[in-house]
């Protein structure tokens, strides 16, 4: 007879699991590389979240104004919140995702991410991660961005869709790009499946903000699809 396992045993053989590879291989601080935590205690003292007056639209510090340069020209319907400038220790641990995938680092990020979500009170029904080229994907082997989406929507209990957002055409990558050159170079590349984007509202997920380029032309084309409303959030804001 089959042993049928229950899911509560299965949850305290992944935990147990999880303690016996971290105490092997101890996890090292995305942000400065030593021993023992994904994320440590100096280095969560170190990020810099936007404060002072700020932009009614993305939540970041202007000088003057209710709206800064980037989301001046956005529909009204794209809201965007960042967790943090994009400076170290932060940056690194983004880097560090982009080219490795760490499930636990990508939990953390998400759990930052909730904060801010739960901060803004905001009210989405789904979650959609910002897609990957193919090329990038193919030499990656995963979307970074999907795995912090992955674990933001199972703690908020949000619907994820993985497939809701595609790119129509290859781009270059924005690195190295002026903000013109950005907006060009992504401008009409994405498109939405208006079967499951109808009507819902969104929280849109990147791992970094810089020019905005990319983020605006995904709401867009959620928009155009019918999405009532988008929610960007980002890890960090250049």
């Amino acid at each position: 007879m089959k042993r049928l396992i229950s899911h509560q045993n299965l949850g305290w053989f992944s935990y147990w699991l999880k303690q016996t590879i971290d105490l092997i291989f101890p996890p090292r601080c995305a942000g400065c590389n030593v021993n023992g935590k994904v994320w440590c205690d100096d280095c969560n003292d170190r990020i810099i979240p936007p404060k002072g007056r700020s932009c009614s639209a993305c939540g970041f510090p202007i000088e003057k104004g209710k709206l800064c340069l980037i989301c001046e020209d956005w529909p009204n319907r794209i809201h965007v919140r960042s967790f943090a400038h994009y400076n170290k220790p932060l940056s690194s641990a983004i880097l560090k995702l982009k080219y490795r995938s760490d499930q636990a680092l990508a939990d953390e990020m998400a759990s930052w991410l909730v904060s801010v979500y739960h901060r803004t009170g905001w009210m989405a029904d789904c979650v959609i991660p910002v897609p990957l080229a193919d090329v990038r994907l193919r030499q990656r082997g995963y979307n970074q961005v999907t795995l912090i989406a992955t674990s933001f929507a199972k703690e908020l209990k949000l619907h994820l869709f993985t497939n809701a957002l595609e790119r129509m055409r290859e781009t270059r990558s924005q690195v190295g790009l002026d903000s013109q050159e950005r907006q060009v170079n992504v401008e009409g590349a994405f498109r939405a499946d208006s079967r499951i984007v109808q009507g819902r509202s969104i929280v849109l997920i990147d791992d970094l903000l810089t020019s905005g380029a990319t983020l605006k032309n995904c709401a867009i084309a959620l928009l155009n699809a019918g999405a009532a409303q988008v929610f960007c959030l980002t890890v960090g804001r250049a």
